[in-house]
């Protein structure tokens, strides 16, 4: 796995910003999205109504992005803050589902450098793409405490993502009216820094887009994590297997996606020693996933 990063990131490296590129500023995060994952670290506007109400306010984005005949580069910054209602979804209550319990709060950063190597992808298929990228993250978890002085919680023995490093190489496929999108990631975590060392991952999409901006989807994410030793305490591995099904409302701008999601593994965040298998239902609007 270490060694898989390592040579992702030098390749990554290797392949120096074009000189006479033309440069632009501000624009989308990727040449393969990352918006339509199924996984709970997509940096996108998301919110989960069951089976318990979770909140994303995500975003990822390309402050600098430079092209070329054959490749392009995209430099930026992702980031999300999720907020977690540890009981489960009751009702409603001013728009937004109402529970009772705990609000866990979970947050992260992330820079990356993304090459697109876009001369590849064409001569593979017309509208294809195909993209290597790094990512340096950093994750934190919280949760808000009581106003009524009751004892707070002992979260000294739950896991935490603390600091790594994610290599990915994505592609795009287009096939008639299909689209396929694919990412295999790898994560290698700082030591001392994280309740994990490392591990894989692996993220699909699949589209129709016969209909218009009408776009009937399915996504699934699977990943596992592989505890470490910290501060004296050894950690479990942690997995996740993930999928939405679902439609796209398309635009130029992005996508609104409406969703059912069914996953089993851990949890994310403070309860990330807590296994359980949910079904539950979603909406998410996913910026700049239209590829360019």
């Amino acid at each position: 796995m270490r060694a898989a990063i390592v040579a992702a990131l030098a390749l990554v490296v290797a392949a120096p910003p074009l000189a006479h590129a033309e440069r632009t500023w501000l624009g989308p995060a990727r040449r393969v999205p990352r918006t339509w994952s199924a996984s709970r670290d997509a940096p996108t506007l998301n919110l989960l109504v069951a089976p318990r109400d979770v909140r994303t306010a995500g975003a990822e984005l390309a402050i600098a992005t430079l092209r070329g005949p054959t490749r392009s580069w995209r430099f930026g910054f992702a980031g999300l803050l999720e907020l977690e209602n540890d009981g489960q979804t009751t009702g409603f209550g001013n728009v937004f589902p109402a529970a009772s319990g705990t609000i866990l709060w979970r947050g992260s950063y992330a820079y990356y450098a993304a090459l697109a190597l876009d001369a590849a992808a064409a001569r593979w298929c017309a509208g294809c793409a195909l993209e290597l990228s790094a990512q340096y993250r950093h994750e934190s978890q919280h949760y808000t405490g009581s106003n009524h002085g009751d004892v707070g919680m002992d979260v000294t023995a739950e896991p935490f993502v603390g600091d790594d490093v994610i290599v990915d190489a994505a592609a795009t496929a287009t096939r008639g009216a299909w689209q396929v999108s694919g990412r295999a990631l790898a994560f290698a975590f700082l030591p001392g820094r994280s309740s994990y060392h490392g591990g894989p991952g692996l993220d699909v999409h699949l589209r129709w887009r016969g209909w218009g901006n009408r776009q009937p989807f399915v996504s699934g994410y699977v990943e596992q994590l592989w505890g470490a030793e910290l501060g004296g305490r050894r950690f479990a591995d942690a997995y996740l297997a993930r999928a939405m099904a679902g439609v796209a409302l398309h635009s130029d701008l992005g996508d609104v996606m409406i969703y059912a999601v069914g996953d089993v593994g851990n949890r994310k965040g403070i309860r990330g020693l807590t296994e359980e298998a949910t079904l539950g239902v979603g909406v998410r609007l996913a910026l700049g996933a239209a590829p360019r």
